[in-house]
């Protein structure tokens, strides 16, 4: 039997004309999505650590600082913030380095700091340069001087308004939530 055509085959489906670039297209479309979604969530945290107001302060303080500039340079680069952030019951908790890359020499931005409501208060803020003393930028921000952060000699009165320790802020136990919506991010 012949037919209009004078071909006797049956017609071939769609999968058996087109799998041979539907295959692959499809497989980098996944693997596109998955990227997408791991660069958003990377995005996302580093805005969070670049964005919190600790490390825009010290990027700030320690960029417009004479000693280092003097010893990293007037061109100062800021890498990723590594370390923690951690949220609860209204006090903020941070602890985290930040790469500076200068025109001179490179050093890292250390910061600790916990902020109640009322501002910043540091007892960790300094510029480490390999082969250099530390450059501490604590005086600098009126949240306590290394005078004032040393301890007390036997006739001076307790230090008030003194920041929390790690044990103000006790870990979660695992699978329980923190009350009123606290948070963590870890680097």
């Amino acid at each position: 039997m012949d037919t209009a055509d004078g071909n006797l085959a049956p017609r071939r489906g769609w999968w058996s004309r087109n799998w041979k670039w539907v295959v692959p297209v499809g497989c980098l479309g996944m693997l596109a999505s998955c990227g997408c979604f791991v660069a958003v969530f990377f995005g996302a945290i580093f805005g969070t650590m670049t964005n919190t107001g600790a490390a825009k302060e010290a990027v700030t303080l320690a960029m417009s600082d004479s000693e280092v500039q003097a010893t990293l340079g007037t061109k100062i680069d800021t890498g990723f913030p590594m370390g923690s952030v951690k949220t609860m019951n209204g006090d903020t908790r941070v602890d985290m380095s930040i790469s500076m890359d200068g025109d001179k020499a490179d050093g890292t931005l250390r910061v600790k700091a916990t902020n109640k409501g009322d501002g910043w208060n540091y007892s960790v803020l300094q510029v480490e340069v390999p082969g250099r003393p530390p450059i501490d930028l604590r005086d600098r921000t009126g949240g306590g001087s290394p005078r004032e952060l040393a301890p007390p000699t036997p006739d001076a009165p307790p230090a008030q308004d003194v920041p929390p320790t790690d044990e103000d802020f006790p870990p979660a136990n695992e699978g329980e939530q923190e009350q009123e919506g606290g948070s963590d991010i870890n680097l």
